[in-house]
Parts: structure tokens; C-alpha cells; sequence
């Protein structure tokens, strides 16, 4: 029997079709099976008409599914580039996301926010340099559940201003039975440039790439 490339074996029966080298085909490539099948078949028991009507459906559905993959492919195209729009509209915007580091300018007091899990008795701040060493510490009343702010006055414990530069700080709360109390913490800062990563976009915050998907606040500067 004459080989045809492409096919393995061609039973003139049952009209199977096999390829060679892969796992899944294109629509090219089935058709190009289905016209060797038909070349191939035995004149004499020719493939029936509900076995034809089926590779033909066969065919159809592989075309369908090829274009509506361009389709989702463009569409998913168009959804990144929008994105990027989006995120590049960013810079220059102050922007609010999960952290706890702040940008501190010189003789100004900064507003530190952070989100309790409950009620606490008590909150104390902690406020660290950019070497991780503790300059000044905010200690408040009790606070109710939910978003926070506090005031920092940008001094460190003995009441000296405290140079331009990042710093952080961590929050600790405690109930009246003294349990500590989930803390989520938030930090701000001006949007300056904008990253585009292979599987995130990020946005460069405080000299820190931050992903766009933990931005929680977006405003304009005054």
C-alpha cells in the first residue's frame, strides 16, 4: 500500500484516521487527513454517508474552536494593553497599598494608617529608621475596629526632627484581656514610575516596586 506522509495507517474499513508526529492537529492538518482518507478509500466500500457527516462536524468544531482562540487571544491583547493604559495614568498620583514603610520629608508630620481585626484596649506604633533601628514610639488609647489613622510628628523619642528619608513602622494591639489583635498595615506614597513585569504590572512607590493588585487607594496630589 503507498504511503501518504502524514498518516500512519489508513483502514479502508472503518475509515481511522492516525497522525505520525503529534499529539493534536490544526484544522490544515485535519482537513489534509480527511481529502488522503477519502483519496485512499477503497472504491468498493466507500466511507458512508453518517461517517462522513461525522468528520465533517469533526472538522467544523476544530474551526470553531481555532477562532474563537484568535478571538480570546485578541481580547486578551486588548484587556493588557488597557491595563497598561490604566497603570502608566498612575504616575505622579499618590496611591495607598498594603506595607508599612513611609517616605518622610523633612519637618513634617506623617499619618501612619493601619486596619484592626477588633476593638483594641490599646495601640502602640513603632516607628524605625531605614537600618531597622527604633527612633520613636506613638503610643495611642483604645481604637475601634476597622481602618485607623495615627500622627506621627517626624521626631524621633527625644523630640529631635528627623532628616528626609524612608522609614517604617509596625503596629501592635491589644484587647482589654491583653490577646494581640490582627493588624494590617498602609503605606503611601507619590507613584514615579510604572513596571511591567511578565505575569504583574508594578508601580514604583517609595523607591519599591509595589503590584498594582495591592493598591487599595488611589488620589490626586493638592
Amino acid at each position: 500500500m503507498e504511503m501518504i506522509p502524514g498518516v500512519t495507517s489508513i483502514d479502508n474499513s472503518k475509515a481511522s484516521l492516525k497522525t505520525a508526529t503529534t499529539d493534536s492537529m490544526g484544522k490544515d492538518d485535519f482537513l489534509k487527513l480527511l481529502i488522503a482518507q477519502l483519496s485512499a478509500q477503497d472504491p468498493l466500500d466507500p466511507m458512508g454517508a453518517q461517517d462522513f457527516s461525522a468528520q465533517l462536524a469533526q472538522f467544523s468544531g476544530l474551526e470553531q474552536m481555532t477562532n474563537v482562540n484568535s478571538n480570546l487571544e485578541i481580547l486578551q491583547k486588548l484587556e493588557e494593553a488597557l491595563q497598561n493604559t490604566s497603570s502608566v495614568n498612575l504616575i505622579g498620583k499618590t496611591v495607598e497599598s498594603q506595607g508599612n514603610t513611609l517616605n518622610h520629608k523633612a519637618n513634617t508630620s506623617e499619618t501612619l494608617s493601619y486596619s484592626l481585626e477588633s476593638d483594641a484596649d490599646s495601640v502602640q506604633i513603632d516607628i524605625f529608621d531605614s537600618t531597622g533601628n527604633q527612633i520613636d514610639i506613638v503610643k495611642l488609647g483604645s481604637q475601634t475596629q476597622g481602618k485607623n489613622k495615627a500622627l506621627w510628628d517626624g521626631a524621633d523619642k527625644q523630640g529631635n526632627a528627623l532628616p528626609a528619608g524612608t522609614y517604617s513602622y509596625a503596629v501592635k494591639a491589644e484587647n482589654s484581656d491583653g490577646v494581640p489583635i490582627q493588624v494590617d498595615t498602609f503605606s503611601s506614597g507619590l507613584v514615579s514610575d510604572v513596571v511591567f513585569g511578565e505575569d504583574q504590572t508594578y508601580a514604583i512607590v517609595n523607591g519599591k516596586e509595589i503590584a498594582m493588585s495591592t493598591i487599595k487607594r488611589v488620589s490626586m496630589n493638592q
